[in-house]
């Protein structure tokens, strides 16, 4: 999957680029969406869940973005509230990451 992603901290948004990143699998709860549109402010670059996991771990390269809407390509085991082939839209209650997993709430596009 292509993705505009971040790997310096110190670069600011002259650090963005276009970069091609592994296709995210989904796990357990999770929900893969094939986004068509998504927010982004530069102060995302500050936010330290940027740029670590929950565990501290190195995010790099992180895909900074908060709000998305898109179409559900995938569901992991026990996702429930979702269908694939959903138009929805959300936003993230976490940190910023390539998959957008389960931790943001979705909302049926009408």
């Amino acid at each position: 999957m292509q993705a505009i992603a971040v790997r310096d901290r110190e670069a600011g948004l002259a650090g963005l680029s276009l970069t091609d990143l592994p296709y995210p699998q989904a796990a357990q709860n999770d929900v893969i969406v094939r986004v068509h549109a998504a927010g982004f402010t530069p102060g995302e670059l500050a936010w330290e869940g940027t740029w670590t996991d929950r565990s501290g771990g190195d995010r790099t390269p992180s895909v900074p973005g908060h709000g998305v809407s898109g179409v559900v390509t995938e569901l992991g085991y026990g996702t429930t509230g979702v269908t694939v082939g959903q138009r929805v839209f959300g936003w993230r209650t976490g940190t910023a990451t390539a998959r957008w997993r389960s931790t943001w709430r979705s909302r049926r596009a009408t």
